[in-house]
């Protein structure tokens, strides 16, 4: 029995336990790559980012509202709804066209009340909504591909203070990140044509460390987090925290917190 608990602790990797979520059950184990299993090296060509939630719509109504018009990606591993209906709303009813593949409405609760509902139907989706009084929802959907999104427009004409490439620590990283420097005195990080081996709860750190080789050098350096890392492949932005100095900004590490590893950093020096 000790030898089956030593190897799930192993198995476990940098993916935390099973959360519950605002106002419903813990999130349901979605089909496709298991996350948290130790990782091969991510190949330079992988097209699959570690799965996250990208937000559709934020929905919000009274009674008989129109069906909101949805679309989700073709390839999304799932989607959700997360709701919740004031005193006065009677029975909340979330119905879809097309009709998953289980019976009856998406979501039938009564009011006052929130919580969550899942569904794996893709494409052109109508979600009707049924409501006696005020009711608000936000949907997203969870995909694996990699996030691209484009330069800040206060980026146009920012000069680069900074730049760097990704190297391996822990795991393996690519791309480069750069420091921008706005006319306004805010700073933005860009990672580009990024990609580190897929997991959850990453971080990305501001460190005072110039060259962290090793995950223990990364931790005894001064740092920032800069937030969550929003995807494992592509191109993204983050924006310095306003109180840190900009010379103290050496280089960028993308840590494991669960398990207090650096998967991959980026030393920063002049463009």
């Amino acid at each position: 029995m000790l030898g089956a608990a030593v190897v799930a602790l192993v198995l476990a990797g940098c993916a935390r336990p099973q959360r519950p979520t605002l106002g419903g059950p813990p999130e349901p184990t979605p089909p496709g790559p298991a996350i948290g299993l130790p990782e091969s090296p991510a190949p330079a060509t992988a097209t699959r980012a570690a799965p996250r939630w990208e937000k559709l719509a934020e929905l919000s109504g009274g009674a008989a509202p129109g069906p909101a018009a949805l679309r989700v990606a073709p390839d999304a591993i799932q989607w959700r709804v997360r709701w919740s209906c004031a005193e006065g709303a009677g029975t909340l009813r979330m119905s879809t066209t097309p009709a998953p593949r289980r019976p009856g409405p998406l979501v039938s609760a009564p009011c006052p009340g929130e919580g969550e509902a899942y569904s794996i139907v893709t494409g052109e989706v109508a979600l009707a909504v049924q409501a006696a009084g005020p009711w608000s929802a936000t949907v997203e959907q969870q995909v694996e591909t990699p996030l691209e999104e484009p330069p800040r427009p206060e980026m146009a004409g920012a000069r680069v203070a900074a730049e760097g490439s990704f190297y391996d620590i822990e795991r393996t990283g690519g791309g480069t990140a750069r420091l921008y420097l706005l006319g306004d005195g805010r700073r933005f990080l860009r990672l580009e044509n990024f990609t580190v081996s897929a997991n959850t709860d990453l971080f990305v750190w501001l460190s005072e460390a110039p060259r962290p080789a090793t995950s223990a050098e990364a931790l005894d350096a001064p740092y920032a987090v800069a937030g969550g890392l929003k995807a494992t492949l592509g191109s993204h932005n983050y924006e310095v925290p306003a109180d840190l100095p900009t010379e103290r900004i050496r280089s960028v590490v993308i840590w494991c917190q669960p398990v207090s590893i650096a998967y991959s950093a980026a030393a920063l020096g002049p463009p």
